[in-house]
Formats: structure tokens, sequence, C-alpha cells
């Protein structure tokens, strides 16, 4: 009889463990998308914020600085978008909005057919943000 007592309980407590372990790690992780890689990167700028009007600024066409940006959005968790905010301030092959959070250019980069979002760590910020502005 304690034989099975002892059993139940710690079956019992590895199911609830178990079951808390996900819901913790779903809530701190997000979700892992996967992403395909593409040919070039077109890169838009917001410039009439009223009417959400972009304006290509740009193309990447380095094999190596677009597998960085896809490598980048592979190892990012993903959460359901919360709703609609303002338009991004880049766009990127009109799939992924990106908003540059200041002080620190932090960014948050959306998918749009997919209603998801992330926020980057400032190391992948600095990643993106420097693949996006800078001059080739």
């Amino acid at each position: 009889m304690t034989q099975r007592l002892i059993t139940l309980i710690l079956m019992l407590t590895v199911i609830l463990l178990g079951g808390c372990m996900e819901e913790v790690s779903s809530k701190l992780g997000g979700e892992r998308l996967k992403f395909n890689i593409e040919e070039s990167l077109v890169i838009q700028e917001l410039i009439n914020q009223n009417q959400g009007e972009y304006q290509q600024i740009k193309e990447i066409t380095d094999k190596e600085k677009v597998e960085i940006f896809f490598s980048v959005l592979n190892n990012a968790n993903w959460e359901n978008d919360s709703g609609k905010s303002s338009y991004p301030d880049l766009m990127i092959n009109n799939k992924y909005s990106i908003w540059i959070l200041s002080p620190d250019n932090n960014i948050r980069i959306g998918v749009n057919n997919l209603e998801k979002n992330t926020f980057l760590s400032e190391k992948d910020s600095r990643i993106i943000y420097k693949l996006i502005v800078d001059e080739d």
C-alpha cells in the first residue's frame, strides 16, 4: 500500500512539474518560427506616417547579410501580435515590419502574414540595425 502511495505521489509530482515548466517556458521563451532564406532584402522606409506610405531605400543582395537577417529571425522567440500599433519604421520584403525603439535602437519585428512579433535582444538589435542602416 505504501509503495503504491509513494509511486502515485511521485507520478503526480512529475505531471504537475512538467505542466508548470511548460507554462513557464512558453511565457518566457515564446515560440520559435522557421523562416526560409530569401534572395534579397528590399528595405522600405516610412515616408508618410499619416497614410502609411513607404519608399524603397535599399536592397541587400549580399547572401551572407541576408542569411544573418534570417538567422536572427529563426533564433528569436515569437509571441502573438497584441494588436494594431503605429506604422512600422521600416518594411522588409513587404513581410516584416520593423520598429526602431529609441533611445537604444532596440528593435521590434513583426511578421505580417502570421501576426507574430518579437522584441530583439540588444545584441540582435545591433546586428539588424547595422544590416539595415549601414551603407554598403
